[in-house]
């Protein structure tokens, strides 16, 4: 065989290479084209209809060089069978599209539609929606390598080999991508949920309790599970969404330490119905004031101290199966000392369950950021409530309950004193001393000098001899620190 008829044939395999990579391009069209016409028209993916368009003006740079040297081949001169793909080939590209549909069904979390009522559950900064966004492109630039094969089988399936652990990979972070918006979702939900029901108190609709009953058992459910404790920050400008959010973090502050109590550990649903509606006299409590930046003045204390009896008329619907509801409702801020607000009751004058709600109120808002402070570090809010009790202001034995949770709960992000960061998974059962609850089990995701892990290391801090917790890392550095390689744990 000739050099020329060597080439000719290597010209018209590449040509007809061109026509299928056009057929593919004109396929991702006609794909992102339906997937805008079910948005209602609205361009949802833009980036990826701009990756077409790339895709399309350099196959039609790339036509223009090759059809004037296959022009001239004569048809009988062209030799060679269609460019066929292997089995294998086939079946890797089809798992690609197939992941890469799965990704745009989760595009609504990261990246809305233009024109949505429903915004993102994920802020651009987050390392989920960073990892969504490179798991996105990464599934591209895997698909388009299929352009690439060449005619022979056996080349096919070497380049299969590295397809198809490029596309595992992918896959793993779809699975992670997909936990992620769940739990957000789900997270989200409670609080619309409880929003909702507390505004429908405050608008005088009737509501009975049995809504709040199965957010109660949800949240019970994850305690027993020993989910992580999270720290909800609601939005002052938004008092129904403000409530909620502080009424669902003093629930699941209950829902673990109830258990510790003998006398209240058998009626958890009525001390978890009491968390998720102690504050919704907060209903009332003008924005401005709740968004002040600065500490309250005595006319705006006075406006912030009257939600608890506002409370209880708030809640009267409630009341009627529930009557001992008011009062938690009413009693949530009084101190055992007499300085409580708002009768100023003392001692026994106070019921263990509202002892109990004042100590995992006081928590809470001390391990949440408010208009005029910053949050507080777990230990130091767990330290300062200790305090509390000890100054005859809260229940003595309620606040040592706390320390079940340890100085750090189960999903806190911590520095070791050695440089080392990591995750905790497990606490301890608190012994006598103050050291048990500072030493949890922790996952090791750093080491000393800011190297990732490849895996987790599990390490019980209170039967080693390892470096002690210094601090709790908060949100913006935990983000930092661990969003590029563990975005699933942050």
């Amino acid at each position: 065989m000739s050099e020329t008829r060597v080439l000719m044939g290597k010209i018209q395999a590449l040509r007809q290479r061109l026509e299928q990579a056009q057929g593919l391009a004109n396929e991702a069209r006609s794909a992102a084209a339906a997937l805008v016409e079910e948005s209602g028209g609205e361009r949802r993916l833009p980036a990826f209809e701009q990756l077409v368009e790339d895709s399309h003006q350099h196959d039609a740079q790339l036509d223009s060089v090759v059809r004037p040297r296959t022009a001239v081949i004569r048809h009988d001169e062209a030799h060679g069978l269609p460019r066929q793909l292997t089995s294998r080939a086939r079946r890797c590209l089809e798992h690609g599209r197939n992941l890469l549909l799965h990704l745009r069904q989760l595009a609504d979390a990261f990246d809305p539609s233009e024109g949505s009522e429903t915004p993102p559950l994920f802020d651009r900064r987050d390392p989920l929606a960073r990892l969504y966004r490179e798991t996105i492109a990464l599934t591209d630039t895997a698909l388009r390598m299929t352009l690439l094969f060449p005619e022979s089988a056996s080349a096919q399936l070497r380049l299969c080999e590295g397809l198809e652990a490029i596309l595992n990979v992918v896959a793993a972070r779809q699975m992670t991508l997909s936990a992620g918006v769940e739990r957000q979702r789900q997270e989200v939900g409670r609080v619309t949920r409880l929003a909702e029901l507390l505004t429908a108190l405050d608008r005088g609709e009737a509501v009975d309790k049995q809504p709040f009953l199965a957010l109660a058992e949800d949240i019970l459910t994850d305690a027993q599970e020993c989910g992580p404790l999270r720290f909800l920050e609601g939005d002052p400008r938004r008092p129904a969404h403000f409530a909620a959010c502080h009424d669902l973090t003093t629930a699941r502050i209950v829902g673990r330490v109830i258990r510790h109590d003998p006398e209240l550990r058998g009626r958890p649903l009525d001390a978890l119905l009491a968390a998720l509606v102690h504050d919704v006299g907060m209903l009332r409590i003008p924005p401005e004031i709740l968004a002040y930046p600065e500490p309250f003045d005595d006319n705006q204390r006075r406006i912030v101290e009257a939600h608890c009896h506002v409370g209880v008329s708030v809640a009267a619907p409630l009341l009627l199966d529930a009557p001992w509801l008011a009062e938690v409702i009413v009693g949530h801020h009084e101190r055992l000392d007499g300085t409580g607000y708002p009768d100023g009751l003392r001692d026994f004058q106070i019921k263990p369950l509202t002892r109990l709600l004042a100590v995992c109120d006081v928590y809470a808002a001390l391990c949440t950021r408010r208009s005029h402070r910053p949050a507080r570090e777990t230990r130091t809010a767990l330290t300062d409530t200790l305090l509390l009790a000890e100054q005859g202001q809260l229940d003595r034995h309620y606040a040592e309950c706390l320390l079940h949770l340890s100085f750090y709960p189960v999903g806190s992000v911590v520095e070791l004193a050695d440089g080392a960061v990591g995750v905790v998974v497990a606490t301890p059962q608190p012994r006598r001393d103050l050291n048990s609850p500072a030493r949890p089990v922790v996952a090791l995701l750093m080491d000393g000098q800011g190297q990732p892990l490849p895996l987790p290391h599990h390490v019980d801090l209170a039967q080693c001899d390892s470096p002690s917790i210094v601090r709790t890392l908060s949100a913006a550095e935990s983000r930092q620190l661990l969003g590029g390689r563990f975005p699933e744990w942050v």
